[in-house]
């Protein structure tokens, strides 16, 4: 054992959201291309890449709140699936999304290539308790680094988002999550579980998306449910307060920024609200010292009971209207390779149940490529089907 770390508070309520045929908080992340790479190939690159990433081979040992991390886990498996019916624009029929991953028994990293009518399509799945969006994205690239003959970057780095939050100031959180409007009107229907999304490419003026999206959004969920709070979740890389010195990191380092967009708030006021958050360091506000306690917490703590759901979706009031992760600018390039031609990209939305909408989006050339996740109790597909029209709409407009 020669890397090993301890689970920030985080980490294990992501490690409690398990069960047994199930892991919703996995990170799942798309490159579509023409062409293939051998699996053999694809399984020698991607155990150089955790030698160079050994935070990317780790198991969970342990009880209690004595568990603790180390990489003498697994090599990233890699899968072959035939699914020529799906088209990757919907849930619907898409393979593999959801299946379980045990971290005391099985590789936290996943690789699958799926084959469809619309090209191939290599699907990165990593257990969001050892890295977050970010640090997947960053192994994905040292992969195909490998496979085109170059050297990888690596990380080396036990730093997490907890270690970075307690030793920074951190601002007093005053952001009420509550009472929350949602953003789709759709047929609600609480006994229904599980989750489903649709994605589209925009190709308007990407300058300012993530505030176009911000402002859209908040609009719409005015318009279907009339006034009431609209608040939503911009994560946050906590990447930027670690030194030059302490290099990069694949453990989890994510913040989190909630902004309240109230019914008289302009689109370039969301932008400037953004850019004050982050000199204010409200990405660090969430964390609080006595979450170091968490580990010691039943886990049946951390999943949101079903009567409250339920009520939830009934009531069509939440902690807050969604969450929105914009990766920015993208180069598909970073995932060529001899026999591969990558042409898009896309990351899956983490399955919260509790939260009415979580939109994820990147750009690449002129296009933007925008996915919309939410629960199935909250409308049909089709409905949410025309609501990222009225989205794409709403975007035209601005």
């Amino acid at each position: 054992m020669s890397f090993y770390r301890t689970p920030s508070p985080l980490e294990f309520t992501y490690i409690a959201a398990d069960l047994p045929d199930y892991s919703p908080l996995v990170n799942q992340f798309f490159v579509i291309g023409e062409g293939d790479i051998d699996s053999d190939l694809l399984r020698r690159a991607s155990a150089k890449a955790v030698e160079a990433n050994p935070g990317m081979k780790l198991r969970l040992k342990g009880y209690w709140g004595l568990r603790q991390w180390d990489d003498d886990g697994l090599n990233p498996t890699v899968d072959e699936i035939q699914a020529n019916d799906w088209d990757s624009s919907t849930s619907e029929g898409a393979p593999c999304l959801g299946a379980p991953i045990n971290l005391r028994t099985e590789s936290p990293c996943q690789i699958t290539k799926i084959y469809t009518a619309k090209g191939t399509h290599i699907l990165f799945r990593t257990h969001h308790a050892i890295t977050d969006g970010r640090g997947t994205v960053h192994f994905m690239q040292d992969v195909f680094r490998i496979l085109r003959g170059e050297e990888p970057i690596g990380s080396t780095s036990r730093i997490t988002e907890w270690d970075i939050a307690m030793r920074e100031q951190r601002p007093d959180y005053s952001v009420a999550e509550d009472d929350c409007l949602p953003v789709i009107k759709g047929s609600v229907n609480p006994e229904l579980t599980g989750y489903q999304w649709h994605r589209f490419d925009w190709t308007g003026d990407k300058n300012k998306l993530a505030a176009k999206l911000i402002y859209a959004c908040a609009e719409l969920a005015r318009n279907h449910f009339g006034e009431g709070k609209v608040l939503f979740r911009i994560p946050a890389d906590l990447r930027r307060y670690m030194n030059e010195s302490e290099g990069f990191t694949v453990a989890n380092c994510s913040g989190a920024i909630d902004l309240e967009i109230e019914a008289t708030t302009k689109l370039n006021e969301i932008r400037s609200q953004i850019v004050k958050a982050m000199r204010n360091k409200l990405d660090l506000a969430p964390f609080k010292e006595n979450h170091k306690y968490v580990k010691w917490l039943p886990k049946s703590l951390f999943r949101v009971h079903p009567d409250s759901l339920k009520r939830m979706h009934r009531e069509q009031r939440y902690r807050m209207s969604g969450i929105m992760s914009y990766m920015g600018e993208v180069d598909n390039d970073q995932f060529r390779c001899d026999g591969f031609t990558p042409f898009s990209q896309f990351g899956v939305p983490i399955p919260f149940e509790n939260r009415p909408i979580f939109v994820a989006a990147c750009t690449y050339n002129n296009i933007s490529n925008i996915i919309i996740g939410c629960p199935r109790s909250a409308c049909t597909m089709s409905e949410l089907n025309e609501f990222c029209k009225q989205l794409s709409d709403s975007l035209d407009n601005l």
